[in-house]
């Protein structure tokens, strides 16, 4: 059965069953991944899908359900499954079907890793293992080398007029080693995406892997105290997305965000923008709508350490009486692309600029360790000290806690060392004045 006529017949069932207003969004999804290890194909993945979800609203509330297949019956138990969800819902918060067409045209994305044959993908994979264990014999095992990329066609139909459709997708290479001296192992890990094979460079992924673990080797515990720390990109990237939700108004509106009541105010130092950017050239995922329809668009969130905006659905901007914006993903309201715009002072200067302290390189923990609605956090961590502005040691087993919204105000300095560090993030380390270490 055809998309759209899908969806004019879970229209015309849904209006049978009393709701004022309706919207069917269907992804196909592709996705291919191999993954090596020991010269072997560990994990091979090639495969297609689709997921339906239909938001239905009647008296200005809404109902949700998904199905996976197309035709008549499934169109029959979206409809019903959402009249009981709806039934049993307890919500008064408003909620509405767009209908504002979006003024932009759709992205189309054209995956190019899709002209690779397989057996180029999987020598990819075993290059990149090659490279990690011709480094030095001290890389004991690749535990996983892996390349891959996905695509997503999406579909949006409502009963208000709208009918959207574009694409999107990437592609990523990473891997995953030990290195050991015969001591304590340890381990290093990188990852590189874009939006064509050009764009993944699998050696410079094995080298930096490799020269990352074999650097941590005889690392020392650090002492307890505050610290002056330098978070590498990749690391402040993480926290960041690991904090993401305290910026959706819905968190916010129900007390789950330290955000509430904040904004319009300085929330950082003054030199901290965070753009979220759905159409950032360097960035390979772009969307021009989100998955209510509702037009995507560049917008500064905290402009000068100034909180300018959360992220709302429909149904939180109906609550604020505010605009959507265009930030609904997944069913969760996120930022799509986020850029911190890079300073003045490049890597090397920065570990200069600290002088004494550390250098974080990874944080561990980050699904246990944070607690959003406080801005509370406690990692694991491991990387290096710093002492007389240069590399002294690589430290490990130490502790880093302190909350979110005050490392955004400690931040002293922000690195040009911009890269793509995922696939909806890019930008520099980041130098913090002060944080709480517990060391062994």
């Amino acid at each position: 059965m055809r998309e759209k006529q899908f969806a004019e017949m879970v229209f015309s069932l849904a209006r049978k069953r009393g709701f004022d207003d309706c919207e069917v969004l269907i992804f196909n999804h592709r996705e291919f991944e191999v993954v090596v290890s020991k010269g072997k194909i560990e994990n091979y993945t090639d495969a297609s899908s689709k997921r339906v979800t239909l938001k239905a609203v009647k008296d200005k509330r809404s109902s949700f359900a998904t199905t996976e297949i197309l035709d008549e019956t499934s169109a029959r138990f979206l409809v019903e499954s959402a009249h009981e969800n709806f039934m049993i819902t307890d919500t008064l918060d408003e909620d509405d079907i767009w209908a504002e067409p979006p003024t932009r045209e759709p992205f189309e994305y054209e995956d190019a890793f899709e002209r690779l044959s397989v057996r180029e993908k999987i020598e990819l994979a075993k290059t990149m293992e090659e490279k990690c264990l011709s480094y030095d014999k001290r890389i004991q095992n690749v535990i996983m080398s892996g390349y891959g990329h996905q695509s997503s066609e999406v579909r949006l139909f409502n009963t208000k007029g709208l009918e959207l459709a574009e694409t999107f997708g990437y592609g990523a290479a990473f891997v995953y080693l030990v290195a050991s001296d015969g001591k304590k192992p340890k381990r290093g890990f990188r990852a590189m995406y874009g939006s064509q094979p050009s764009d993944i460079n699998v050696e410079r992924i094995a080298l930096e892997a490799s020269s990352e673990a074999i650097s941590q080797l005889g690392a020392q515990s650090v002492k307890s105290g505050k610290y002056k720390v330098l978070l590498r990109r990749d690391v402040f990237a993480h926290l960041f997305f690991a904090f993401s939700s305290i910026f959706s108004a819905e968190a916010v509106q129900k007390g789950l965000s330290p955000l509430r009541g904040k904004l319009h105010q300085k929330i950082a130092v003054e030199s901290l923008n965070l753009i979220e950017d759905p159409f950032f050239e360097k960035l390979p995922i772009k969307r021009s709508f989100d998955n209510e329809g509702v037009l995507t668009e560049r917008k500064s969130f905290i402009d000068h350490g100034v909180l300018k905006t959360y992220f709302h659905s429909i149904k939180s901007a109906r609550k604020d009486n505010v605009k959507p914006t265009g930030n609904v993903f997944n069913q969760r309201c996120v930022p799509l692309n986020v850029v911190l715009p890079e300073g003045s002072l490049d890597y090397e200067s920065l570990i200069e600029s600290v002088y004494e302290g550390l250098l974080v390189i990874a944080f561990d923990g980050l699904h246990s360790g944070v607690r959003p609605i406080s801005g509370e956090f406690s990692l694991g961590a491991n990387g290096y000290r710093i002492a007389g502005g240069k590399i002294a040691e690589p430290v490990e087993q130490f502790t880093v806690s302190g909350n979110f919204l005050d490392v955004l105000k400690k931040i002293e300095l922000i690195g040009s060392d911009c890269e793509i560090v995922s696939a909806n993030w890019f930008g520099p380390s980041v130098v913090v004045s002060e944080l709480d270490v517990a060391g062994g």
